[in-house]
């Protein structure tokens, strides 16, 4: 897989040959999301963890080594693990669900159930980490409807698709454009979250096959219009004027469609492109503030910690 030699070749080096549990847990806890974790044969953890930030998502490998079993330390988590396996063999259960992990035949685990990992020594695998706000925005706007996404657990085989899409964020992280045209990542990360919402059944999966609620023509054009502008001062009558309505109307539709106004939505958007930029550390929070368009430090501050639980400077690297 070209995207597990991308990681091992680009990714920042975690764990190496590490065999203590507690060392392990904390990197891991860290990188992908809070668990516990027994050994439970006889042989030493030789765990190696490789981590590749690509804007508001990341790349990691993860290989323990030893005969473990994962489970969650918390009752809540942000996030969604793509799990690709290379190697060896793994048995996920999420929920009510158990599925089998070898090569060609992955897992998607969600932030809502508890899950239990039973994950043999030689098994190798590739993890992609994607945020659950992202994912959630990203549903809404393709099928009008709000709420948690719950996917099936097994990988539809259609998800092997991803690999393109994800290689090249990767190779556009590693090129030097993310920093300098960090909605380009932005952008690419949104492809890879809505492929993977066309592909991997999920209680979205009908509406999106029927198309019956997707947003209006005129809606997607405002999001479109907005998207692209998002450092840029925007008024609600700028963006009804290029849809070519009222401003009556577009307020209506963004209501009726996606249950929010078009600034509400242009906010969201702001905010989620924020915590993508200040994820690659590349840029000061002030920084970040203005490139998305917020113009008072004190109201993005205060909108980021309303959207995500934390400030803007506990998303950057290494920050608390």
């Amino acid at each position: 897989m070209e995207l597990a030699r991308l990681t091992a070749a680009r990714g920042d080096t975690v764990l190496s040959a590490a065999s203590d549990a507690e060392q392990v847990v904390a990197a891991c806890a860290g990188t992908l999301r809070p668990h516990t974790l027994r050994v439970r044969s006889a042989g030493a953890l030789d765990a190696r963890l490789l981590h590749l930030a690509v804007g508001g998502f990341s790349v990691n490998r993860l290989f323990y080594g030893a005969d473990v079993t994962v489970a969650p330390a918390t009752s809540h988590d942000d996030n969604y693990l793509l799990t690709l396996p290379l190697a060896g063999h793994a048995t996920f259960q999420y929920g009510a669900h158990a599925a089998e992990a070898v090569a060609g035949r992955g897992v998607l685990i969600g932030p809502h159930h508890e899950f239990a990992f039973d994950i043999a020594a030689d098994f190798d695998q590739v993890i992609v980490r994607l945020d659950r706000t992202r994912v959630e925005a990203a549903a809404a706007a393709m099928t009008g409807a709000t709420g948690p996404v719950h996917f099936e657990l097994a990988l539809a085989p259609e998800v092997d698709r991803l690999d393109g899409l994800l290689t090249t964020a990767v190779d556009l992280a590693a090129s030097g454009l993310g920093m300098v045209r960090p909605q380009l990542l932005w952008q690419v990360e949104q492809l890879i979250i809505e492929a993977l919402l066309l592909s991997q059944p999920s209680n979205r999966s009908d509406t999106l096959r029927a198309g019956g609620t997707a947003p209006s023509p005129r809606v997607r054009r405002a999001m479109s219009y907005m998207t692209d502008r998002l450092g840029e001062q925007l008024s609600v009558g700028a963006v009804a004027a290029e849809c070519g309505v009222s401003v009556r109307s577009l307020q209506e539709a963004f209501r009726r469609e996606l249950r929010t106004s078009p600034m509400q939505w242009l906010r969201a958007q702001r905010l989620d492109r924020a915590r993508t930029v200040l994820a690659n550390g590349d840029l000061s929070v002030t920084d970040v503030a203005y490139t998305c368009g917020f113009l008072h430090l004190g109201e993005f501050a205060a909108a980021f910690r309303g959207r995500f639980g934390m400030p803007p400077s506990a998303a950057r690297p290494g920050r608390d």
